[in-house]
């Protein structure tokens, strides 16, 4: 949001200017007077007008709200709360600080307090972050002002990667208080995920894991060249190679001489240059195991001396929390400061705003609407599917969309249709003029319903959930019903393929489970049943059917379990 502030993504004028405040509650002390400002790129901090020393800082901004033209829509102001959180993180990666908008959060990270699983004060993991005071000299200030300015000028994508990087290097160092992994893993995953962006990695054969990669070749030992090259491209294609390598290159690659000299002056235990490529692996691996299994750091990596940046462990070169924090700063700042800065770009970011958020429009709004486009049957499929699931469940204010001029130009359009299209829109068809009266019908019901049955008698999704919403019985043979059932649940998220309400689902697995009952295969029915019931979690009425299914058969009418009466 901060980015968006200034101004440097707007295409139009600017509409709006507020003039906004708010408190932020640091450890941060500063130098200057009440009068004086900290100016940046992104904000403006002064003290309060206490007598003593006070936690709370003010930050004033001046938000830019860009105009809309003709546009529908308007939007005054966002407030202060995106932009104070967005600057109190960075005051915090910049200046290695505590700073929030919240009061409470500040107190706790500053307690002094041993936390409840690390049993050990988190002000003597990590340097500074912690301490009391955190006095804020001029050379401070004129860091936090060009980080800013840099930060701020990064193109769009290049800003909001950084930005998930800082963020999550700040919660990574606010968990030290009371989880000492997820504090480390935090701190890997703000540099990997720059990493993974902007390493510029090309995976190749040579880089896949070797033990797969031995057992794969192996495998295509007798294959042509041109099959095996295939093969090791796909995969190649869907999976991640060298993950931990690419972290640590990409660490490396961005770590100033500074790192391993003013830097590193009066540093308890600097790590090495030499020791830091294995110390990063070590870390990178931690990671990956404590995702994977929640295993615990090494002991000796979170007893060891105060603010100690390295450690030795059965002859191996670590991180400690505190090393690997001074690292990940190093490398986020160094990454800023090496990307290019510009005053303008065109960007769309309206879907970025704080408070903004996407979602799918209601059937109503356009099940109804007549283009055909590739896709298309398998959406409005589902889309009036759902108003009809609505309505016969006796969901209030259900409505269902007249399809007479959709379906009109159906007639005409079927056999333009793409094959993934066509059986969608015939299901959709039959369905619409079985649920309407006749006088709501389109005119060629009669005759398209004579022209395309047969489409509907071969096994298909399209066809079981028609016969099953009309409680006809398929006329398949029952291994080729039941197959044709599982096809439905193993596809139903592809593209071109639709999701039938959770109520239709449920009823198609019931009229399988009623043809085994007809059958006499008692067993298979209640299996079917019971997978209704786990695919319908929560109803009442059809764990009770179960129950009583189990003890004694009977007729199963999925409409009549599944479906409450609707008072008139």
């Amino acid at each position: 949001m901060l980015q968006i502030c200034s101004g440097k993504l707007f295409q139009d004028t600017v509409e709006y200017r507020n003039q906004l405040r708010g408190i932020i509650y640091t450890n941060l002390r500063f130098g200057f007077g009440r009068d004086e400002k900290l100016d940046t790129e992104a904000g403006s901090l002064l003290s309060t007008s206490n007598l003593g020393l006070s936690n709370a800082i003010v930050y004033e901004i001046e938000e830019l709200i860009e105009s809309n033209g003709q546009g529908k829509g308007i939007l005054v102001s966002h407030a202060v709360d995106p932009y104070i959180l967005d600057f109190s993180t960075i005051i915090s990666f910049a200046l290695n600080c505590t700073a929030s908008p919240s009061y409470t959060l500040t107190d706790r990270l500053l307690s002094n307090q041993k936390g409840v699983s690390t049993h050990t004060v988190p002000s003597k993991v990590v340097k500074s972050f912690f301490d009391k005071d955190v006095y804020c000299t001029e050379a401070d200030g004129e860091h936090l002002r060009q980080f800013v300015k840099h930060l701020i000028g990064l193109e769009r994508q290049t800003y909001l990667s950084v930005m998930r990087a800082i963020r999550t290097y700040v919660t990574g160092i606010q968990r030290v208080a009371d989880d000492f992994e997820l504090a480390y893993t935090l701190l890997v995953a703000s540099i990997e995920s720059l990493a993974q962006d902007f390493d510029g990695h090309k995976s190749s054969w040579s880089s896949y894991d070797q033990k797969k990669r031995s057992l794969i070749d192996k495998a295509l030992s007798g294959a042509s060249n041109e099959v095996s090259e295939s093969v090791r491209k796909a995969i190649l294609d869907i999976e991640h190679t060298s993950l931990g390598r690419r972290f640590r290159d990409f660490s490396i690659e961005h770590l100033k001489p500074s790192y391993f000299r003013e830097e590193a002056v009066g540093v308890v235990h600097p790590i090495s240059k030499y020791d830091l490529p294995k110390a990063l692996a070590n870390a990178y691996q931690a990671r990956s195991q404590y995702i994977h299994n929640l295993r615990t750091l090494p002991s000796q990596l979170t007893n060891t001396i105060e603010y100690s940046e390295s450690t030795q462990i059965d002859n191996k070169a670590w991180l400690t929390i505190q090393g690997l924090s001074r690292l990940a700063r190093h490398i986020i700042t160094e990454f800023v400061q090496r990307q290019v800065t510009i005053d303008k770009e065109v960007y769309n970011y309206s879907l970025e705003r704080s408070g903004i958020i996407q979602m799918k429009l209601a059937p109503q709004y356009w099940v109804g609407r007549t283009e055909l486009y590739h896709g298309s049957g398998s959406e409005k499929l589902e889309g009036f599917l759902s108003q009809i699931a609505s309505h016969m469940s006796g969901t209030k204010g259900g409505v269902a969309t007249d399809l007479r001029e959709l379906l009109t130009k159906v007639e005409k359009s079927i056999h333009e249709l793409k094959k993934e299209d066509k059986l969608p829109y015939i299901a959709l068809y039959f369905i619409f003029n079985a649920s309407v009266s006749e006088e709501q019908m389109t005119e060629n019901t009669v005759s398209f319903n004579d022209r395309f049955n047969n489409e509907l008698m071969s096994p298909s999704s399209e066809s079981l959930l028609v016969h099953s919403l009309f409680n006809i019985t398929p006329p398949w043979e029952m291994d080729e019903y039941h197959r044709t059932l599982m096809r439905y649940f193993e596809k139903r998220d592809n593209r071109f393929s639709f999701r039938a309400p959770v109520l239709f689902e449920a009823g198609m697995i019931l009229s399988l489970a009623e043809s085994y009952r007809v059958k006499e295969d008692l067993s298979t029915a209640v299996n079917l049943v019971s997978m209704a019931v786990e695919n319908y979690p929560g109803h009442e009425a059809l764990i009770q059917f179960e129950q009583d299914f189990k003890l004694e058969s009977k007729p199963i009418e999925w409409q009549t379990i599944l479906m409450p009466k609707i008072e008139t």
